[in-house]
């Protein structure tokens, strides 16, 4: 009889620690990403006068909040099924940091650079935020880019 309340109580313990395990990891905050967006606009010109045909954008925002200054770079990938193709950069740009950061970089490329496959084309660009120790502390991949260049 002992035995029995003894494994009973164990039991009933053992499905409460489990239960409470599961509320606590539910409500857990969820973990911020670094966010990295990709967008291709028609036309670009550069200080110089020379003019390009697409701009090529990535903005997003860091996940970690940066009180020295940091930096942002970028490579633009074209998307291939063994392996992807660096089409340009890095492309630095440095921030002033103000807490979490947000960032724009833009560059000019020409559409021989972005036609990288027979057909459709898919573009992506791959980030990498560095802290003012120059250390890599996050990165990320944008969204495909998908269209006829």
């Amino acid at each position: 009889m002992l035995r029995h309340a003894i494994r009973r109580t164990l039991t009933l313990l053992t499905a409460a620690t489990v239960v409470a395990a599961g509320t606590v990891a539910a409500s857990a905050a969820p973990a911020l990403a670094v966010t990295a967006k990709l967008e291709i606009l028609l036309g670009c010109q550069t200080s110089d006068g020379r003019n390009w045909d697409y701009t090529v954008r990535v903005s997003g925002t860091t996940a970690r909040s940066y009180y020295d200054r940091y930096m942002v770079e970028f490579r633009v990938w074209g998307d291939d099924e063994w392996s992807d193709d660096l089409l340009g950069g890095p492309y630095r740009t440095y921030y002033e940091g103000l807490g979490q950061g947000s960032y724009s970089v833009g560059v000019c490329m020409n559409s021989s650079t972005l036609n990288e496959d027979v057909g459709l084309d898919d573009i992506y660009a791959g980030v990498r935020i560095y802290n003012a120790s120059g250390v890599n502390t996050e990165t990320a991949e944008s969204n495909r880019w998908y269209g006829y260049f």
